[in-house]
This record gives structure tokens, C-alpha cells and sequence, in this order.
């Protein structure tokens, strides 16, 4: 018997251990003055291509409402890591921009330490976890999609996001 080989994990072993990955990354969330909402918001925001980066783009992106997502960005503008700046194509909108400030501190971003846990795997394993995580996170936007009865995500008022 092959000692080296690991045993194959039960679907529902699997979903406990990522969630465990998952409540360890949310703790670690919680650093340097940011919630992990704020950490989202902006990563997003320094990560925006070219165009318009704003407040319904980020809730789009991170499925939550415009409030929740509007009371976050001004959290971030208020802590001086963010600002709006006026589009000069059109005064109506506003662009979303990451500071200096903002962006020397994503450098500290938690993040960081799964990144770091995932490049210890070797370059296989990470393209086997990206594309069954990949697939998983389809499945389940496939799966609350078809199914009214799958609940929607939940802000902090206990307010349905979308």
C-alpha cells in the first residue's frame, strides 16, 4: 500500500475544510482598521481596470446592495484610502480611485496569506484547485439562480442582497 497517496475526501468533508479555509480567511479579515468587506472593496477599487470603477460597479462585482456597498466605499473614503473623482466625459458620475495611502496598505492586504498557503502547492495542485473552486463557485451561482428557494445572501440589517 502506497503511504503517499491521500485518500479522497467526501463531498461534504470537503465543503467542512473550506469552510474552515473560509471562516480563517474572514478572521484574518479583521486587520489594520478594515473588516473584510472594506479589504474587498478595496482590492476591488485598486484593481479596476480603466473606466468606470463606482459604487454599483463594486456591488455588482461583490454581490451585495448599493447600500451596503455605498456605506462601505464612504468608510473607505472617510479612512483616506479611497476617492471619488468626477468623470470629465460626463460630471454625472464618479469614479472610484485607491489613495497611496490606500494602496501601501493592500500590501498588508490578508489576502496575502492565502495566496502564500496556495503557492506552497505544487503548480498542478494549483491549477486543480483554481479550476474545481472556478467550478464550484458556477455551480452554486447556477444553482441560486434556478432555485427561489436557495436564500439570498444577507447584508447586516438582514436586508436581501443580490
Amino acid at each position: 500500500m502506497d503511504h503517499c497517496v491521500v485518500p479522497l475526501l467526501s463531498a461534504a468533508a470537503t465543503a467542512q475544510t473550506l469552510a474552515q479555509v473560509l471562516r480563517a480567511l474572514w478572521g484574518m479579515g479583521f486587520s489594520r482598521g478594515l473588516n473584510p468587506a472594506q479589504w474587498a472593496a478595496l482590492r476591488y477599487i485598486a484593481g479596476a481596470a480603466p473606466g468606470p470603477c463606482s459604487v454599483i460597479a463594486f456591488a455588482r462585482h461583490h454581490g451585495t446592495t448599493k447600500g451596503t456597498a455605498s456605506q462601505t466605499v464612504a468608510a473607505l473614503e472617510k479612512k483616506g484610502l479611497i476617492t471619488r473623482v468626477r468623470d470629465e466625459g460626463d460630471r454625472r458620475s464618479v469614479r472610484l480611485r485607491a489613495t497611496a495611502v490606500g494602496l501601501a496598505l493592500l500590501e498588508h492586504d490578508p489576502l496575502h496569506e492565502l495566496t502564500a498557503a496556495i503557492g506552497l502547492l505544487a503548480p498542478e495542485q494549483q491549477n486543480g484547485l483554481a479550476a474545481a473552486v472556478s467550478e464550484v463557485l458556477s455551480h452554486l451561482h447556477a444553482r441560486r439562480a434556478a432555485s427561489p428557494s436557495i436564500p439570498h445572501n444577507r447584508d447586516q440589517r438582514g436586508n436581501t442582497r443580490t
